[in-house]
């Protein structure tokens, strides 16, 4: 055997003399050098950071294609309108929440907070830093982390800016996708609006859309409502500033879509964000949308140069017989192929 070792005594008071003076051979195991320096993979920190995508995100990444991403329970600001209702021009304050769903305690989180202008995708070159802060987390425990800096939002966009947070503890728990909640635990996007419209009132929501590759691609545009038994959460916040008798409405708004052609403008070049892009297998996911038919209150499809930004407005209108207090709820989706790289989430509410 390779591991056994012969090992020959004489004499003396030896177990194994048999006390005649005659010498007796046996064996014994050979211990194995232990090698610390050769491990396959490192010892790991049981620190589990997660900003959640959703309520019922434990922090499994990549997010499944198709995935909602940008409507993150665990960011959120307010205002002197209210929670999650941003106002230009003055001092609002910005909150994330963060989860440990390790074993360990996590300790000097560093949080950084950052806005962008209303975009259906944020890279490094498109996203502002408010300020960063410092958080410990227990183990199992959940901590809401207010940014030490205020944030003013732009008067240009009416305030209404989506929201970043990143938590991650450098070296032992670092951030491995920058800006992209979909390949990262420690990245949590908030791109919802919230806007009071009277029955009959028209309303436009202009986006930033971005091609995000290196090479010339159709972005298409989708225009989804949706159609919830419940308040959706971002409308519940409100609490007294809504109409006491606040519903979801069972019927549909009506959209139209325009890709603004005279302000074309290049963002600087990711390329962390196109080889994730390519990791993810774009190119073999493009033939599945041909020839599919996707259900979506209004579509559009334009052609964008490599890292092209141009401005995307959805007009609708609130039916002229809404009843006050219906709750509408649409989410535009952009799209690569059949990759969603971004959207942004509207809440209507009848007043």
């Amino acid at each position: 055997m390779e591991n056994i070792q012969e090992i020959s005594t004489k004499g003396g008071n030896s177990p194994r003399n048999n006390g005649n003076g005659d010498n007796k051979r046996f064996t014994a195991p050979q211990i194995p050098k232990l090698n610390f320096n050769n491990r396959k993979e490192p010892v790991h920190d049981t620190t589990w950071i997660v900003v959640r995508a959703n309520y019922s995100d434990f922090g499994d990444r990549p997010l499944a294609p198709g995935t909602v991403f940008w409507e993150s329970p665990d960011v959120w600001v307010v205002s002197s309108a209210g929670i999650n209702q941003p106002v230009p021009g003055e001092n609002n304050t910005v909150f994330a929440r963060i989860n440990n769903y390790g074993l360990q305690d996590a300790t000097g989180i560093m949080v950084k907070f950052w806005w962008a202008n209303p975009s259906l995708a944020i890279t490094e070159s498109t996203a502002h830093l408010i300020g960063t802060g410092f958080v410990d987390v227990p183990s199992g425990w959940s901590v809401q982390l207010q940014c030490p800096t205020p944030w003013v939002p732009i008067i240009e966009n009416g305030g209404h800016e989506c929201l970043i947070a990143e938590a991650f503890i450098q070296v032992i728990d670092p951030l491995t996708a920058p800006m992209d909640p979909m390949d990262d635990r420690h990245v949590g996007q908030k791109n919802e609006q919230l806007v009071m419209l009277q029955k009959g009132e028209k309303f436009v929501t202009k986006v930033q859309a971005i091609n995000i590759t290196d090479t010339a691609k159709d972005l298409r545009f989708d225009v989804q409502t949706l159609h919830l038994e419940n308040i959706h959460p971002l409308v519940k916040l409100q609490g007294a500033k809504l109409p006491a008798n606040v519903h979801p409405a069972h019927a549909d708004l009506s959209f139209g879509i325009k890709v603004a052609e005279d302000a074309v403008k290049v963002v600087a070049s990711s390329v962390l964000f196109a080889e994730r892009l390519i990791l993810r297998g774009l190119e073999k996911l493009e033939h599945l949308l041909e020839g599919s038919i996707e259900h979506s209150a209004a579509n559009h499809v334009a052609k964008f140069g490599p890292w092209e930004s141009r401005t995307v407005e959805i007009s609708g209108q609130v039916p002229g017989d809404a009843e006050i207090g219906q709750t509408y709820i649409f989410r535009i989706v952009q799209r690569i192929g059949n990759m969603v790289t971004g959207g942004y989430t509207v809440n209507v509410v009848v007043v």
